[in-house]
């Protein structure tokens, strides 16, 4: 039997790197970071890493609202 190619291989992690990446997206426009901070998710090994790194992050719309409150307290 004849071994698979080293894509082939590889193909299941790539398209899973590839699913979070898209997932990750909206994600971290609503954290108030840009596209490229999801494109850190396609780095195969650090995409588990990085969605736990953007749900943990506070949400824009959240801090935009401290932030507003802090400017009337003053």
């Amino acid at each position: 039997m004849e071994e698979p190619s080293l894509l082939l291989s590889l193909l299941p992690l790539l398209l899973t790197t590839l699913v979070c990446f898209f997932f990750a997206i909206p994600i971290s426009r609503r954290k108030g970071k840009g596209v490229g901070f999801a494109a850190w998710c396609l780095i195969p090994f650090l995409t588990p890493f990085i969605l736990l790194r953007l749900a943990s992050l506070t949400d824009k719309s959240v801090l935009d609202r401290l932030a507003a409150l802090e400017g009337r307290t003053s």
